[in-house]
């Protein structure tokens, strides 16, 4: 499928500055047609020159918060790569002209890991991208001056290996394996893999569950299950079995002669027209390749981009049917719903995903995408009101439309600055994930990203931020602050994060029951808001329920007698004591 474009954002803090910004997700232009990226080339970092910066930071295990020595970090930019070792300290500089580059670690041991959004369609890789590096899931880094603590994140692999055979146990040469797992995936694409003359395999995954496929010109699929969990340095073999399964193939041919452009291969899950879902892509060219292995009845239907669905065309699968040269007709309709998307300036917006969101009973869902003009159009939608929501480089847009109704212009909201401090740190990086616009009267949800942010003296400022009620979360070391912040479009907005290392204080406060008298012996402790089962201090209130501890800064006073518990929370303020009282009333609970 054709993509969303996306661009970094730009961090400007002043003469050190650095923001690292993983690209917004894309998917390629055809299932099974995306051209590989270069290969990675590691040389060495130029000796230092006018206009150079230097960037450093650590490499950090992500689940035990420990730096990793002897990993390669590389930073890909226009005249090639420079790459530097980390020492004991996981540390790392390197020496680069000014401007933008890619940064990713690169090892056997560990795994550099990027958030990218689901495909919009199901598609399956082609084996040419098999394990190599997707710039789209690498951090983009804009050194405008030396900068340090830019640190990267790694998680440490499980290994999934093993042989692909055919029902009679034979070899298969040539099968295409993928291990989808949630939202995260190597940036070194080891999650997908082509089966040697032997039949072998291996694949390297983030820990975690994952759903294994595999695609081959002479099978529908894998022959059993296809779900299984991996831990850290954990090694599974398998023997994946493919089936023949059903297949059906074709083309989908346009209203006016010709080939129709990409979409979706739909099947019907029930026995209206509205109970179709997508199960497979049409490539770009409207040929089209689906299989299952299903032994059933399935009744198929082409719906292209910008266009009405095809007839639909029903088929009896078993193991081994196959069914070639299937057209697929689109009809010759009129769209109910048609437009334009343009960004602030009035520029349209190639390419963009646009989903339709039924307000009135009776209405129906679809997702749309536009054109190389930056045009729309949607068919087959019943009389309503429906809420147009887009997302795309320059903002969100979110209009109501009253259906039928054309040329109606989607224009994106435009894009804000957000300025910030970190009170408890000083310098380094922290992990900025969009989640959420607010429109006043629902949640748009944003594509996944996530920014490594760079800090410089408790400040940082990211750019090119959606235009709206935003709900955002910074990540540090694992640990998480919420936030909403309004951005406003062409202006600045400012927030002040909890990240670093809390601050040590001295708490104190009156344990009282729901009645609000005090309660003595109460047994008081101070848990990690983010571990609940780490207890930092334990102490007991005297007899007017009072009590004395040491604590920090985001942390959780919990308080315990007679099977009851309270808790309450410790503020953020930079300050050496607190009060903090607990009322106990609920059940016991842990």
């Amino acid at each position: 499928m054709l993509a969303v474009g996306a661009v970094a954002v730009l961090g400007l803090l002043g003469a050190g500055a650095v923001l690292i910004v993983p690209a917004l997700a894309t998917q390629p232009v055809a299932p099974g047609r995306t051209a590989p990226a270069a290969p990675v080339r590691a040389i060495a970092a130029p000796a230092p020159a006018a206009g150079e910066v230097t960037i450093s930071g650590r490499v950090v295990d992500l689940v035990l918060q420990r730096p990793v020595a002897g990993v390669e970090v590389v930073l890909r930019g226009e005249a090639g790569d420079a790459a530097a070792t980390t020492g004991r300290d996981g540390g790392y500089a390197i020496r680069v002209a000014r401007g933008a580059y890619r940064a990713f670690v690169r090892s056997d041991t560990v795994l550099s890991l990027g958030r990218r959004d689901g495909p919009r369609l199901p598609w399956h890789p082609p084996a040419e991208i098999a394990r190599v590096p997707d710039e789209g899931l690498m951090a983009a880094v804009v050194a405008t001056g030396d900068t340090a603590g830019v640190d990267l994140a790694v998680v440490r692999p499980g290994i999934v290996a093993g042989h692909v055979v055919d029902p009679r146990g034979r070899p298969v040469a040539g099968a295409v394996l993928h291990a989808m797992t949630a939202g995260m995936r190597p940036v070194l694409a080891t999650d997908i893999a082509e089966s040697a003359a032997d039949g072998s395999f291996e694949l390297r995954l983030p820990p975690g569950r994952f759903e294994l496929v595999a695609d081959h010109p002479r099978f529908a699929g894998i022959d059993g299950p296809t779900t299984r969990a991996v831990r850290p340095d954990q090694r599974i073999d398998l023997t994946v079995s493919l089936t023949p399964g059903c297949v059906i193939s074709g083309s989908v041919a346009a209203p006016g002669g010709g080939r129709a452009g990409d979409g979706a291969i739909e099947r019907q899950w029930g026995t209206g027209d509205l109970e179709f879902a997508p199960v497979g892509a049409v490539d770009a060219d409207g040929a089209f390749r689906w299989a299952t292995t299903d032994d059933a009845e399935v009744t198929l239907r082409a719906w292209p981009w910008r266009s009405p669905p095809s007839q639909a065309r029903r088929f009896r699968c078993r193991d081994g049917a196959r069914f070639d040269g299937v057209v697929f007709q689109v009809a010759d309709e009129r769209p109910d719903l048609d437009g334009a998307l343009v960004d602030r300036a009035g520029r349209p917006l190639a390419f963009a995903f646009l989903d339709l969101r039924p307000l009135d009973p009776g209405g129906v869902g679809q997702q749309e995408r536009t054109g190389a003009s930056g045009r729309w159009a949607v068919y087959r939608v019943p009389p309503g009101r429906y809420r147009a929501v887009a997302q795309a480089e320059g903002g969100v847009a979110s209009a109501v439309i009253a259906s039928p109704h054309h040329d109606a212009r989607l224009e994106l909201g435009g894009t804000g600055r957000l300025e910030g401090t970190t009170p408890h740190l000083a310098s380094g990086s922290f992990e900025l994930v969009l989640e959420r616009c607010f429109d006043g009267t629902e949640a748009i949800a944003l594509p996944q990203s996530r920014r490594m942010v760079a800090v410089t003296g408790g400040r940082f400022a990211v750019d090119a931020l959606p235009a709206c009620p935003l709900s955002l979360a910074a990540l540090w070391h694992g640990r998480s602050a919420a936030q909403q912040v309004a951005i406003p479009a062409g202006g600045v907005a400012r927030l002040e994060l909890e990240l670093g290392e809390p601050r040590d204080k001295t708490v104190r406060g009156v344990v009282r029951d729901a009645a609000g008298e005090p309660v003595a012996s109460a047994v008081v402790s101070v848990v990690r808001p983010d571990d609940p089962t780490r207890v930092a201090a334990t102490v007991h209130t005297d007899a007017r329920g009072g009590y004395t501890v040491r604590a920090f800064s985001g942390a959780i006073v919990r308080a315990a007698a007679g099977g009851k518990i309270g808790r309450a929370l410790v503020g953020g303020a930079n300050i050496d004591a607190e009060q903090v009282d607990v009322v106990i009333g609920d059940d016991a609970d842990d």
